[in-house]
């Protein structure tokens, strides 16, 4: 869930008993850290084994093309750190976010087992924190947020887009549903695919769509995640990813990953990628 994984102060819901999402925004207690604090935005985990079906036979990093392997590692940092709090009449927090993930062939040692894909997301994240109760569901928090996401590559490779994102964050007793959807902004075409001006992937809402849906459960220690994208389109192209964690000891949890469908990484946006992993998470979202 983006901006879920990015919640932030100390704030007090109008609630009886605390919940999961309660005590993660206790947990974080914004308004006592100094600027520039790090702490996590999305989830930090490690998966150093990955199987995965769909992704372009060969890479090409540089010069050098080779074959790919189908089992990889896949790992994903993400921070966040404090801008502005109490923006206006004691609430609303501006934060800078920035999440990387690494698709890495670290078993692929006839090509040197390089990086296959790496992706870099930058966020200005606007939250509002609130409270409204609807009998047993509940609003939470309300955002908004700019994102530039990108795979940080030149010509034939480079892919990115720049989004205006909104999200509404909503709780039905200890489920947590996020729905967040996004704006494009437009770009100029390019002259020439060679071209480094202009949009190197102007059709990426046809298979990434216009919005996402997360979810989120907590059940006693575990944790489980549903992830839905759809272009609602008559071809329908879209994403699902189900993910589980649980303590494995005091310092990391177990991980584990399926994703199905179009836009994993920026390199496969318009391939349907499907990938089942297993290793560590740093921070639970909960």
């Amino acid at each position: 869930m983006r901006l879920l994984f990015g919640m932030l102060l100390l704030f007090t819901f109008e609630m009886h008993a605390a919940d999961a999402l309660d005590k993660r925004l206790k947990a974080e207690q914004w308004d006592s850290y100094a600027p520039f604090t790090l702490l996590p935005h999305h989830s930090n985990y490690l998966m150093p084994v990955t199987y995965v079906d769909g992704i372009a036979p060969t890479i090409q990093r540089d010069d050098v093309t080779a074959p790919s392997d189908n089992v990889e590692a896949k790992f994903q940092l993400s921070l966040k750190t404090p801008l502005w709090s109490k923006i206006y009449d004691d609430n609303g927090y501006l934060f800078f976010a920035f999440t990387q993930q690494a698709y890495w062939q670290a078993y692929n040692s006839d090509i040197s087992s390089p990086f296959r894909e790496t992706n870099y997301e930058p966020e200005l994240i606007l939250l509002i924190p609130h409270y409204r109760n609807y009998e047993e569901a509940a609003s939470r928090i309300i955002g908004v947020s700019l994102s530039h996401q990108s795979n940080g590559r030149a010509g034939q490779l480079s892919r990115s887009w720049n989004r205006l994102k909104f999200s509404w964050v909503t709780s039905i007793g200890n489920v947590f549903i996020n729905f967040e959807p996004w704006y494009r902004f437009k770009e100029q075409r390019k002259d020439t695919p060679e071209d480094p001006e202009g949009d190197d992937n102007p059709d990426i809402t046809e298979y990434m769509g216009w919005f996402e849906l997360s979810a989120a459960y907590k059940q006693e220690n575990a944790t489980w995640r549903l992830m839905l994208r759809n272009n609602l389109r008559s071809d329908n192209k879209g994403a699902v990813r189900l993910s589980y964690s649980r303590p494995f000891n005091q310092h990391i949890r177990l991980y584990v990953e399926l994703f199905n469908g179009y836009g994993e990484s920026m390199i496969d946006y318009n391939r349907s990628v499907t990938r089942l992993g297993i290793g560590f998470e740093l921070n639970d979202i909960l």
